[in-house]
């Protein structure tokens, strides 16, 4: 999800409600179209990503620590969502058998004109990788 407007706070992994609205509309209808091809599907992955700003740390080292700690509490925060809503009931058991969350703090940011964009930068994406 790159919109910018419903982008993650800087900092902070809390779902802000257009977000949560998304994901209770995408997630199950994503996993409806997945679930006919589970066979071939090894994994589902949430990708958490940070913008590469971290104004506190004494290094480059230590912003890519913290962001990375940050992209984890926010795909942590996008799989506890989603396993929540009840429309996934009947996905659950696969879905621990498949789905992953990682976080890849500020390795791939987005870059337009040259310049990062921090605001796209912090995003989850959803990956799916085939046996």
């Amino acid at each position: 999800f790159r919109n910018p407007k419903i982008s993650f706070a800087a900092g902070r992994s809390l779902l802000p409600s257009p977000y949560e609205n998304i994901l209770a509309d995408f997630f199950p209808r994503y996993l409806q179209v997945l679930k006919k091809f589970a066979n071939s599907i090894e994994t589902i992955s949430i990708e958490g990503y940070t913008s590469s700003e971290w104004t506190s740390s004494d290094s480059i080292d230590s912003a890519y620590l913290n962001n990375m700690a940050l992209s984890h509490e926010r795909t942590r925060a996008v799989l506890e969502y989603c396993l929540q809503l009840p429309t996934i009931v009947p996905y659950k058991d696969w879905l621990r058998k498949t789905l992953t969350a990682n976080g890849l703090s500020s390795s791939r940011v987005i870059i337009e004109n040259g310049t990062e964009v921090p605001e796209s930068s912090r995003r989850v994406e959803f990956k799916i990788f085939i046996k």
